[in-house]
């Protein structure tokens, strides 16, 4: 939805940075719930023996997959602008694009100034570090040393390292997470619509698949054989299987090869 802020005095119509994480929840609930029928229905298209895929790669039937794919995209992201009060595709994406840009410049502010605040961190563990190591040698000039040291950090600041006595001494390791900015989350959406995002996304389904095939398999043997067991204890005391004058069990073996190129 539209929002209004005042800038220099003059007010200024647009959408927050809201829109852009609406727009990636978007594009993962269509991935996850609109296209799961259009995955399971094509699937079977991108079945193809590993040897196969090396040597052929893909086939026309899948790349047409792919075109119908991208349209059903178009279509949902046209739900999307309209939803969004957007008058074309066109208008969406440009705001969208000038809040990336827009955060973007907030990132660089902020990343300035969490770096600067880690280079201080250094310095203080530094600090600390000498205090510790002169205590260890019974020096008795920590005041002293601290009075250098803080003119220092006052004349140095954005080094990286510092020099005491012709050695170097190297900070101790301070690691920070940077915030994911809305550029990123967009970069996840558009990739959604390249062809080998979609190709893995179709393969993995199929891999997906068989294993759940294998499993539901392999538990349906393990119902019929622990059915046998029962059926033949049953038996040997003396007892007949429930209903087993009007129903006839039949077992079969069953072997199921799987390709492990696939895994």
């Amino acid at each position: 939805m539209a929002e209004a802020k005042e800038e220099g005095g003059e007010l200024i119509v647009g959408h927050g940075p809201g829109l852009v994480h609406r727009f990636v929840n978007f594009a993962f609930q269509t991935i996850n719930n609109e296209m799961g029928e259009f995955f399971n229905e094509n699937c079977s298209k991108f079945e193809q023996d590993f040897d196969n895929y090396q040597k052929q790669g893909e086939t026309l039937e899948q790349y047409a997959c792919y075109q119908e794919y991208r349209g059903k995209l178009e279509e949902q992201l046209q739900k999307f602008v309209e939803k969004e009060e957007f008058d074309d595709e066109e208008e969406c994406m440009m705001e969208i694009q000038r809040l990336v840009k827009e955060d973007l410049e907030k990132h660089k502010e902020q990343m300035k100034l969490m770096m600067k605040a880690l280079k201080k961190a250094q310095k203080r563990a530094m600090k600390a570090i000498r205090r510790a190591q002169r205590a260890a040698n019974g020096e008795l000039d920590d005041v002293e040393d601290d009075v250098d040291e803080e003119k220092e950090e006052d004349s140095d600041e954005d080094s990286d390292s510092e020099s005491k006595e012709g050695e170097q001494r190297t900070a101790p390791m301070l690691m920070f997470f940077s915030p994911t900015t809305l550029e990123q989350l967009v970069e996840m959406v558009m990739n959604l619509g390249e062809y080998q995002t979609f190709s893995m996304m179709m393969r993995m389904k199929v891999q997906q698949n068989r294993v759940m095939k294998l499993l539901m398999e392999a538990r349906d043997g393990a119902l019929g054989e622990s059915k046998a067991i029962e059926g033949e204890r049953i038996g040997e005391a003396g007892a007949k299987p429930a209903a087993a004058d009007s129903t006839e069990v039949k077992m079969e073996e069953v072997k199921v090869e799987v390709d492990d190129d696939f895994f």
